[in-house]
């Protein structure tokens, strides 16, 4: 039988359209017959200063692939007071020489290009405003918060733009939208708020001819329909201990493509071995059928070296389709 190619199966994974294997994401971030690139400053860092103002601090680099990094934390918002909205000096995403460089040495014939904006609409307002702050404001000035969350989104658009000019064939976006048990701000301001904004973004990496790929942690339950409506075509991580999987894949898996499944607030961290293979084949079964599942940690943290060869393991073993059901 002929060899398919990395990118091919994560392509036909995407689409639901007969992979060959499930994809397996790496603690690194990367996944066979896939590169990412993300321009400078735009990400959370480790320390330092960000494109939008926001200092970072207390990060710690990755020791090796499964000793992950840790990402750094923010210690000042420059957008305390939406007062000062229009004082505010926001980033130019046509910036002459911000992109130059990421396509370096990519072979597009063996891999698809994912082009990453970090913090696409809710994250990147809280960060400028403070958590608490944005979600005071979100229910107390929420004209205000939607005249933030516009400028913010006209920014990020521009930068899809720039990317999919470079021929990037996804873009992403990491955009935390739940916490254990539920959204942050809850079903209708989200939708009121974030999602028109989120959907404007989707259209540009749609008109470039790219798919939408959303990162979102947390409880997101009651609102993918709205995110398979407004174009996205992978979601990550759904998170094991805060969504229910199996309801997820039976109602949305003929629409999107899941990414996740491990769980990493305990499993990963704190199982054995055995019991993490055990849940990769509990997840491949629920998740793989007919396509449209990559098979991920909840969320890129260290993690024992021996859970971490389990995991890759069991994802080669237990991968391959047809899957057992």
């Amino acid at each position: 039988m002929e060899q398919v190619l990395e990118k091919e199966n994560l392509l036909r994974a995407i689409m639901r359209n007969d992979p060959d294997h499930v994809p397996v994401r790496r603690l690194d971030g990367s996944i066979p017959g896939m590169v990412r690139m993300i321009y400078p400053n735009s990400r959370a860092l480790l320390s330092g200063t960000d494109r939008w103002g926001v200092s970072w601090a207390g990060g710690v680099p990755a020791a090796s692939e499964w000793d992950a990094e840790i990402q750094g934390y923010p210690v000042n918002h420059p957008l305390d007071d939406l007062a000062r909205l229009e004082e505010y000096p926001f980033p130019d995403p046509d910036e002459p020489g911000l992109m130059d460089g990421l396509m370096a040495g990519v072979e597009r014939e063996r891999v698809l290009v994912t082009g990453e904006i970090c913090f696409p609409v809710q994250d990147r307002a809280h960060l400028l405003m403070g958590l608490d702050a944005f979600c005071m404001a979100a229910v107390d000035q929420p004209d205000r918060v939607a005249a933030l969350l516009r400028r913010i989104a006209d920014y990020q658009i521009g930068i899809v733009r720039r990317y999919t000019a470079m021929g990037a064939d996804i873009i992403r976006g990491l955009d935390d939208y739940g916490g254990q048990t539920a959204l942050l701000l809850g079903p209708r301001l989200w939708r009121r708020l974030i999602k028109p904004e989120l959907a404007r973004i989707i259209r540009a990496a749609k008109a470039g001819g790219a798919f939408f790929w959303l990162h979102s942690c947390g409880h997101v339950m009651e609102i993918i329909p709205d995110l398979i409506e407004i174009g996205v075509d992978i979601l990550d991580p759904v998170q094991v201990r805060a969504n229910d999987q199996a309801a997820a894949k039976r109602l949305y898996g003929d629409k999107i493509c899941f990414m996740g499944g491990i769980d990493t607030q305990h499993l990963l961290t704190e199982g054995t071995p055995e019991e993490i293979a055990a849940e990769v084949q509990e997840r491949i079964r629920v998740l793989a059928p007919g396509g449209g599942y990559i098979l991920a940690p909840d969320t890129l943290i260290p993690v024992p070296a021996a859970n971490y060869r389990a995991y890759l393991e069991a994802g080669e073993r237990y991968g391959k389709y047809p899957v057992e059901t």
